[in-house]
């Protein structure tokens, strides 16, 4: 069983011969590689080279593409930063007008933008070059709700969620960042990807309220799963914080998989989620791959091995690796999901 056919399968919820492994790596390969952030995300076959080396060298069954969480915000004009040796990131809003930024968003955008033909390109040849060996996941960046935050800005979108005279021009510009979003899946799919993935982390309990996530979040993630699926696309959401207070309705949602945080109640994870939605992740990236000891991570895998024994598990980092995670620490990692046995 090769790692596509075990990731598909794990997806469809379908035994596996050992538990599939995936990475969010692009900070760490690209470190690996001997690239600056500038150099990765500046040239499709630094990016491909990047990955494809990555998921090489650890044996891994799939690829996860990412390069920062800044690509459909910046090409819808968003003001942004682009460090030399960090991932670049979203500083101002379009304009300090929700009725400015709104007339801004345009799925159009996307396919004039240089960064989104870049990595676009990137999916292109790891697809080329992994062939059906490795599963690919093409992440979409941001979803509706946290492209809005980034385009408006955070306190603007905050004030607007919580004064019912702007909460129709909010929802306004969640629909259109919903159709820059839906067409950037596409394109993602159509790229070569076989699943796809986003983040809607700005929806988080640790930065919204349970009631704010099924007002303005939730909606348009049902509304995406259910859109993805007439496409035949497969998605995986990403999540940050501790997401406890919306498993329930995240697991209504529909997506084949969720990325969360390890500061989530995990055995609670597994419970909602069984039979619904496979998790990806979710050992922590900082405080256990990149900082922790190998014994630390050895004993961080077989935690999530042994509650996972029944399947519904893609593990891996909950989220982006830094680029300092030691490379020990990642071999670790994978020998000892290979070796490990249900106990």
């Amino acid at each position: 069983m090769n790692g596509f056919e075990r990731i598909s399968r794990a997806l469809a919820w379908q035994s596996t011969d050992r538990v599939p492994i995936m990475l969010h790596n692009f900070m760490s390969a690209a470190r690996e590689a001997g690239m600056t952030m500038h150099e990765f995300r500046s040239k499709p076959e630094n990016m491909a080279r990047a990955f494809v080396d990555a998921s090489r060298r650890y044996e891994l069954d799939g690829v996860l593409t990412d390069v920062d969480t800044a690509l459909e915000a910046f090409a819808m004009g968003a003001k942004t930063e682009f460090p030399e040796d960090l991932p670049a990131k979203v500083v101002g809003p379009i304009s300090e007008h929700i009725e400015e930024v709104i007339e801004q968003v345009n799925p159009e955008k996307l396919k004039s933008d240089e960064r989104v033909q870049i990595y676009l390109e990137a999916i292109r040849l790891i697809r080329r070059d992994i062939g059906d060996e490795l599963f690919l996941r093409g992440n979409a960046d941001a979803g509706p709700f946290s492209l809005a935050v980034a385009v408006n800005g955070l306190a603007e979108t905050m004030m607007a969620m919580v004064d019912e005279s702007k909460t129709a021009l909010l929802l306004r510009l969640i629909e259109r960042c919903y159709d820059v979003h839906l067409a950037f899946h596409l394109m993602v799919k159509e790229a070569g990807a076989d699943a796809t993935s986003f983040g809607d982390s700005m929806g988080s309990p640790d930065l919204i309220s349970p009631k704010m996530y099924r007002q303005f979040v939730a909606p348009f993630q049902q509304r995406l799963a259910q859109d993805l699926s007439r496409h035949g696309i497969q998605a995986i959401c990403h999540m940050c914080g501790k997401t406890d207070a919306i498993l329930e309705p995240l697991s209504e949602n529909g997506f084949a998989g969720y990325e969360i945080d390890y500061k989530t109640d995990i055995p609670k994870a597994r419970q909602v989620m069984s039979g619904k939605s496979v998790l990806f992740g979710i050992i922590d990236p900082s405080g256990v791959f990149c900082l922790g000891s190998e014994q630390a991570v050895v004993a961080a895998t077989n935690e999530l091995l042994d509650l996972f024994s029944d399947g519904g598990l893609v593990i891996g980092a909950g989220c982006a690796l830094p680029a300092e995670t030691p490379t020990e620490n990642i071999a670790a990692f994978v020998k000892t999901v290979r070796d490990w046995q249900c106990r």
